[in-house]
């Protein structure tokens, strides 16, 4: 998940670097082994024995003419037979300006994709890891912003087909076509985003389920063990402040809610006539994160109320779409402590679908998250209703105001939360299971920012996307200086580093406006999913997400007819890679 707003312009605007699109074809007894990178692997292995073997980086054209594109994030992967594997990788672009000064817009002081966010299908060679083909079968031309994680639902969690589900992370109104961006405020024809998007597999054909909620969506999960879908999602809210204006001072500043969407069956669900259900504490005087203290070892136990169906789908009986006024709630606060409309010089508050359901979870006491990333259950046998939750906190600095009178969230947390295993509506427990929040921000031995969850038999691996407070100068000295990493945390036992990003192709001031390398720290881990099923026990696959270094940029449109760009297109760098890490 890339961050939105959290690191200055200057750095957001950072170096271009040309990265050759080239090749090499790893040749073996099957004599198609595919395409793999030239490129130098963005991953470095810290833990003894780790292989990391680089097999596509941004830019990178295969004889087939399939270009890999910008900001890899999620990955799910599926066995073919044959020696072949099919991996499906969303890239978190948006035609949407990441970030966007609407008062006074430049090329400087905006930026956005050349593409919206797509999902690329990659045919890798089961043997040497090379990729035989790639297509995306989720385009562009769909309108869809921002792919965080995705997950390939099957027989298991309750699905009777392979269903992908991927997540769009944005609050912002668009067309749902290839010209998505800027539709004017009020046109009927645009739509808020924010939704998850089901892909069946053998037939090719997607759709968004709106009734999954509209949010900022990272991962959406399906949970095994009962029989039908039940999909778990959360919102990884771009703002995280008290709603000042709205509730009285001093309420809680999170803004981030549990989900879960119930199923009879799979031909329901991608009907979207299921239901959407929100989670509620139970134990008295624990309804959000900050109740739960640092070292408390509180557990809350808690149940999922009812969404009601035009607050879900974010539309009215008519299918106009659901706003502030339909429901007589107040309009959202301009004040940044929610999310503002980019389209509009003055502070306007973005009213729709995510504002209502964000008002109707504060009114009905849903637990408040900070910042829900992604998920993922538990692998051991018989323990698939543990689910692992991602919260990525805010990264809080000690010159920063105090959350709450309890405590800062500074390096964020990953919950525990246990499912009635015959009912999915009842929690019989939420507990810390990695706490961040016990030290100050660029503690090394503290999870930064935790984004992507993957677990195994033994415990589960965290890949970090460090905030602005959570990064360093690239020619630092402090010896708590780190990249992004990837942490492994056993059930049992202390929690190790595994690898850590590599920014070495930043290169310092190699650009043609001489601009210095992103700081440590501004390149991200993402996306890992568990491989051994097609690579071997130990294997995994990972993405990382090079924001500073860019493969190539142009100028946008003058949109404000001053006879200037108003923002920068560019094509971020990253890479897929194939993780070896023994003992786990």
């Amino acid at each position: 998940m890339a961050r939105r707003a959290l690191v200055s312009t200057a750095a957001l605007v950072a170096l271009v670097a040309v990265m050759p699109a080239t090749a090499r074809a790893d040749r073996d007894d099957d004599h198609q082994a595919g395409f793999t990178t030239s490129q130098a692997a963005m991953l470095t292995g810290v833990r003894p024995g780790t292989e990391i073997k680089p097999l596509l980086t941004v830019g990178d054209v295969l004889p087939s003419g399939y270009r890999f594109e910008a900001i890899p994030d999620g990955i799910s992967l599926r066995t073919r037979g044959e020696g072949r594997v099919d991996l499906y990788v969303n890239h978190e672009t948006a035609k949407v300006p990441f970030p966007y000064n609407t008062a006074a817009p430049t090329a400087a002081n905006g930026e956005n994709d050349f593409d919206n966010a797509q999902v690329s299908r990659l045919s890798l060679n089961q043997r040497s890891g090379g990729v035989l083909n790639g297509k995306f079968v989720i385009s562009s031309a769909q309108g869809y912003q921002r792919f965080c994680s995705n997950y390939l639902a099957t027989r298991k969690e309750g699905f009777d087909r392979e269903i992908l589900l991927t997540n769009e992370e944005s609050p912002d109104y668009v067309y749902r076509r290839e010209d998505s961006w800027p539709p004017p405020i009020g046109d009927p024809a645009a739509e808020e985003v924010g939704v998850v998007v089901a892909l069946d597999v053998k037939s090719g054909k997607s759709r968004p389920i709106y009734g999954m909620g509209r949010l900022n969506h990272e991962n959406a999960l399906p949970v095994p063990g009962y029989r039908k879908p039940v999909v778990l999602t959360g919102d990884d809210t771009f703002t995280s402040g008290p709603l000042t204006g709205v509730f009285p001072a001093g309420a809680v500043p999170s803004q981030s809610q549990l989900y879960s969407y119930i199923a009879p069956n799979t031909s329901s669900f991608l009907n979207d006539t299921g239901d959407l259900w929100a989670f509620v504490s139970d134990t008295p005087g624990v309804r959000n994160y900050y109740d739960v203290l640092p070292g408390s070892g509180t557990e809350v136990t808690g149940h999922f109320i009812k969404v009601p169906k035009n607050i879900a789908t974010g539309k009215n009986a008519d299918g106009s779409t659901i706003t502030a006024a339909d429901l007589g709630y107040p309009l959202p606060p301009t004040n940044g402590s929610w999310q503002l409309d980019l389209r509009s010089a003055a502070p306007v508050g973005v009213d729709g679908p995510q504002w209502v359901l964000e008002y109707w979870s504060d009114i009905n006491n849903v637990f408040q998250f900070v910042r829900v990333e992604d998920m993922a259950y538990d692998k051991r046998p018989g323990k698939g209703n543990v689910v692992y939750i991602v919260d990525s906190g805010r990264g809080r600095t000690a010159t920063q105001s105090l959350d709450t009178p309890n405590f800062r969230s500074t390096n964020g947390r990953v919950w525990k939360m246990v499912l009635d295993p015959t009912d999915p509506t009842k929690v019989t427990s939420l507990s810390v299971f990695v706490e961040g929040d016990d030290n100050p921000v660029k503690t090394v031995t503290e999870v930064h920012q935790p984004d992507n969850i993957e677990t195994t038999r033994t415990g589960v691996l965290l890949t970090e996307d460090p905030g602005s407070s959570q990064q360093f100068p690239v020619t630092s000295t402090d010896p708590a200086a780190t990249a992004a990493r990837l942490w492994y945390v056993p059930f049992t036992g202390t929690p190790e580093v595994v690898a850590s990003v590599n920014q070495s192709a930043d290169g310092g001031a190699t650009d043609v406006d001489g601009r210095p390398a992103g700081n440590l720290g501004a390149w991200e881990s993402t996306g890992i999913v568990d491989a051994s099923a097609a690579f071997g026990r130990g294997a995994f696959l990972i993405n990382v997400q090079a924001h500073s270094l860019w493969v190539e940029k142009a100028p946008g449109p003058d949109l404000n007819g001053d006879g200037q760009p108003d923002f920068t297109y560019k094509r971020e760098g990253g890479q897929l890679l194939l993780v070896r890490i023994p003992g786990i």
